[in-house]
């Protein structure tokens, strides 16, 4: 059957392809807006100002109404002119993010006292913005008074009027917007800009346009039913969707423009998803509609893209992009929020030694884990890496906290993947922000936020035992003089301000030197001699740790090999490793590069390692340890006993003798309890077959009592403190003859070095 001509004049003439039918929406809408604008005038939202202007007795007041992204002004009272909006910050702050604007003097504030309103002649000092939101959650308009003296109050009675007038001038605006949608919906059903289909009182159509022709192809025809052109199984909710095509189901007011989205099969077969619009429209009985059709499926796809930007894809969670938005919108609000870092210990090894496929799913419980914990109104997002992010709104230390620490009991629970078990632990940093003005503008917004609790995080894992931290003020300047000291160290081995010395090593049974260990110095161009306790740790967590290793080795290598011999025997000498050094494929290159390069026997060299880099569970130290004793060089461990894996090391590492630490051996004499651990590393030592050196040695007491205990050789004070070159040249040559007691070479004064 053929369709019915067109009830409308000029109906399917315009071709959507060449733009035309956009112009002639867009002119309609202008039109419709003009003469919006002329109704305007001398009506209600005259009214709604001057009541708005009384309340709080504002010589101005201003309603303006949101159109396509600006705002057009309504009604105004006070103003000479109209003010040009697009130029002004102060009447367009008001929006989404800050619903109420409440400015005791603009002038005084930095965000708006350049705005033409505020800065000009008699400007604007005090101002108060009320958004007005439709019901369908948009911004319909800004509703301001203002005032040209500053004020430093508004009463809450006042408040609350003024609340009213906005409701009010609200309900208006919908109320206009309606009846202009519904003119402007009728002209645009007889351009081809969109597909309209008019059905009659029995659900049938009776009216296609040229657009609704293109879009269906033949299944659009005159008494064909309406429900045939939206299958049910096409529907995500096929009786919802039933209900809404039923003729005279909209007749309400408030109902007749409602949109329903609606899933089509497209006459050459493409399923589309449509944004459907309902009006009563004439028929026979008088209970016939008009569905007025937008194709909107690549609106739709570009909302699926836009989501996954804010997604994070292995875990379904926010990512730290969707996060900061979120911050930062409760943050312009002056809501009070929490905010918490979490991060895993330790995760790389996860990866390193079962693998990435196992490492996702470890980070996947762990939000399983952390979203069964989360409380309501709480936000959780992946941060990247192994951090999680939290936002809590509140600032009540004692509940986050708690939440905080059953979240972390919960993430140490072990957890089987793919038939591995798996033990995590995590580290947590906490800053929060008050609802107070003063708090909300020494936070500038998310990332200040962030980055508090991020340094909360940094010592929460660097405290022993605290696996929570609150922010502290103090971490911040920490924070700046760690960033300063990094810049320094980067000049500095940049610039060859590093030095070795050497600390002699003594042989007990003989009190003959057999070595020294080389130290690192910093001669700072300002600050003088720096000892190891000032930049060290810095330096080993610093970029330029892996540069300065390779100097120190390949430094300490080339003095060693120019010392004599003593009694007919070469000293050897110590060398500190960074963890760094570990990491990088080219070490075992660079140790055989500075024997080479000096000219040292490899069994002159020994490398001193810590637990650091004893901990590693990848398999790395123990290869890499054991080709270096493939050659010759000998491996001490260092600081031996002041670390709990210490012990547990000795039976999987290639090692030739362990370090005694100063902080034992100071009190060794007067403390049972230092002395019996001495006794205890001597003895399982030997048990091992491993040699034993004592540091921090300083009378003849300690060193005759760790020579009964077993230690073959020490270093300390009573020999000498660390020398630069020349002085540690000096040393070896007044020590070519044996000493007769072991303190005779002791200084009257001694400052203690590293």
């Amino acid at each position: 059957m053929a369709l019915q001509p067109s009830p409308w004049p000029d109906a399917g003439t315009f071709d959507s392809d060449d733009g035309s039918a956009s112009r002639t929406v867009q002119r309609m809408v202008r039109d419709h807006g003009a003469a919006a604008a002329n109704e305007v005038e001398g009506d209600e939202f005259d009214d709604l100002v001057c009541m708005a202007s009384r309340v709080l007795d504002g010589p101005i007041a201003m309603l303006a109404i949101a159109e396509g992204g600006q705002f057009r002004v309504a009604a105004k009272r006070g103003l000479a002119s109209t003010p040009e909006l697009r130029g002004h910050t102060l009447w367009r702050a008001v929006g989404q993010t800050r619903p109420l604007l409440l400015l005791p003097d603009a002038a005084a504030d930095v965000r708006f006292r350049d705005d033409p309103a505020v800065a000009c002649a008699g400007g604007v000092r005090f101002y108060l913005g009320i958004a007005l939101f439709g019901s369908n959650g948009m911004l319909l308009g800004v509703l301001s008074v203002a005032d040209r003296r500053p004020r430093s109050a508004v009463p809450d009675d006042a408040l609350l009027m003024l609340r009213r007038v906005a409701r009010l001038a609200t309900r208006l605006i919908e109320r206009r917007q309606f009846e202009r949608s519904n003119r402007i919906a009728e002209q645009i059903a007889q351009t081809g800009f969109s597909a309209v289909v008019v059905v009659d009182g029995a659900g049938t159509v009776t009216f296609a346009n040229v657009a609704a022709q293109a879009l269906f192809g033949p299944a659009v025809t005159s008494g064909r039913p309406v429900h045939a052109l939206f299958p049910a199984a096409l529907q995500a909710d096929p009786d919802a969707v039933a209900n809404w095509l039923r003729p005279g189901a909209g007749d309400a007011p408030d109902d007749s423009t409602a949109a329903c989205e609606l899933q089509v099969q497209c006459g050459d077969g493409e399923p589309r998803l449509l944004e459907a619009v309902r009006c009563a429209w004439p028929a026979g009985d008088g209970n016939g509609m008009a569905l007025i059709l937008r194709d909107i499926t690549d609106n739709q796809r570009l909302q699926r893209v836009r989501l996954g930007e804010q997604q994070d894809a292995l875990t379904g969670l926010p990512n730290r992009a969707a996060l900061l938005s979120a911050i930062d919108a409760l943050h312009q609000q002056a809501t009070p929020l929490s905010v918490a870092l979490l991060g895993l210990d330790n995760f790389r090894s996860v990866n390193d030694t079962l693998g990435h496929a196992i490492g996702d799913a470890v980070l996947q419980v762990v939000a399983c884990r952390l979203l069964a914990r989360l409380p309501a109104g709480a936000h959780l997002a992946r941060f990247g890496g192994d951090e999680f992010a939290l936002v809590f709104p509140s600032t009540a230390p004692g509940a986050i906290e708690a939440q905080l620490h059953a979240m972390l009991r919960e993430i140490a629970r072990p957890c089987e993947v793919d038939h591995h078990r798996v033990h995590i632990a995590a580290h947590v940093g906490l800053a929060a922000t008050g609802g107070t003005p003063g708090l909300a503008e020494e936070i500038a917004g998310a990332s200040e936020l962030i980055a508090r609790a991020g340094l909360a995080m940094q010592h929460a894992k660097r405290s022993s035992g605290r696996r929570l931290r609150r922010f502290e003020p103090g971490m911040r300047a920490e924070a700046i003089d760690r960033r300063k000291l990094e810049l320094e160290l980067h000049r500095a081995c940049r610039e060859g301000e590093f030095e070795l010395h050497y600390q002699p090593q003594m042989d007990l049974a003989s009190a003959r030197p057999t070595g020294a260990e080389a130290l690192l110095r910093w001669r700072h161009p300002e600050r003088g001699l720096l000892l190891p306790a000032a930049f060290i740790d810095a330096l080993a967590h610093s970029a330029v740790a892996p540069a300065v290793g390779r100097w120190i080795l390949q430094r300490a290598c080339r003095d060693a090999a120019a010392w004599p011999p003593v009694d007919g025997r070469r000293l050897a000498v110590g060398v500190n490793l960074f963890p760094a050094q570990f990491e990088g494929e080219q070490f075992l290159d660079e140790v055989d590069q500075a024997l080479a390069m000096s000219g040292l026997a490899p069994a002159q060299l020994e490398l001193e390692l810590t637990e650091t880099i004893a901990l590693r569970d990848d398999g790395v130290a123990e290869q890499t340890l054991m080709q270096l004793r493939a050659r010759g060089i000998r491996i001490a461990f260092d600081d031996f006993g002041t670390g709990y894996a210490s012990l547990s090391m000795l039976h999987r590492l290639p090692v030739d003798r362990v370090k005694i630490d100063r902080s034992f051996v100071c009190d060794v004499i007067a403390n049972r309890g230092d002395e019996a651990i001495v006794r205890s590393i001597a003895l399982i030592a030997r048990n091992f077959d491993l040699q034993v050196i004592a540091e921090g040695v300083e009378t003849p007491v300690q060193a005759e009592l760790l020579r009964q205990i077993g230690c073959q050789e020490v270093q300390g004070f009573l020999y000498s403190m660390a020398l630069a070159p020349a002085d540690f040249d000096g040393w070896l040559a007044g020590h070519a003859n044996p000493v007769p007691a072991a303190g005779a070479n002791a200084p009257a004064q001694a400052v203690r070095h590293g």
